[in-house]
């Protein structure tokens, strides 16, 4: 027991506490300053585009003719200024390619790692070949007249591994059926002459 009671003392010393506030102004100002803008990607900083690729996706679904008068009516509608076909292909590492179910597995893992691309892609993958030798290829139209979208160039873990080529199908017979081929077609057919 102490004799006296002690008061205890829970106020700061005013002189060590006054540098503390005029710290935490100084960051607050700069703060307020210069507030950061997170940089544009490579999709953000284009020219705004008339085509719609939301309102053509639901067209194109619903066509009938989707290797013939669908993608004729597409090359009518699109913005060639704008957008452009892009061809990929998986590079396969080590025993990739040799099982059917496992290979039809990584490209689900690819196309779900791009989903967030949705607003500004569209696009046909498939697995092609015959066990033990098959392929991940596919054919995309992508935002952009010269280069594939951050979304997938830069953000896509798998991307690394892509081979891609930029098509030019109005010009060129042979990328004109690539993307008539995708797009059009169905289980059991045939795609750059191996089965799908």
């Amino acid at each position: 027991m102490c004799a006296k009671a002690l008061k205890p003392n829970c106020v700061a010393d005013p002189v060590k506490a006054a540098p503390k506030k005029e710290a935490k102004a100084a960051v607050v100002q700069k703060e307020e300053a210069a507030p950061a803008k997170p940089p544009k990607d490579n999709v953000d900083s284009l020219p705004p585009t008339p085509f719609n690729v939301y309102d053509f996706k639901t067209f194109y679904v619903n066509h009938p003719d989707k290797k013939g008068a669908a993608v004729d009516e597409w090359y009518k509608m699109l913005d060639w200024e704008g957008w452009a076909f892009w061809r990929f292909e998986y590079e396969k590492f080590g025993k990739e390619g040799t099982v059917l179910y496992q290979t039809a597995n990584l490209l689900t893992g690819i196309l779900s790692r791009a989903e967030h691309t949705t607003k500004y892609t569209f696009a046909r993958m498939a697995v092609i070949g015959e066990e033990p030798s098959l392929d991940i290829t596919g054919v995309w139209l992508c935002r952009g007249p010269a280069e594939i979208p951050d979304g997938l160039a830069k953000e896509h873990p798998q991307f690394e591994y892509m081979k891609s080529r930029k098509l030019d199908p109005r010009n060129n017979k042979a990328d004109d059926t690539l993307v008539r081929e995708y797009f059009g077609a169905v289980d059991g057919d045939t795609i750059e002459g191996k089965p799908t």
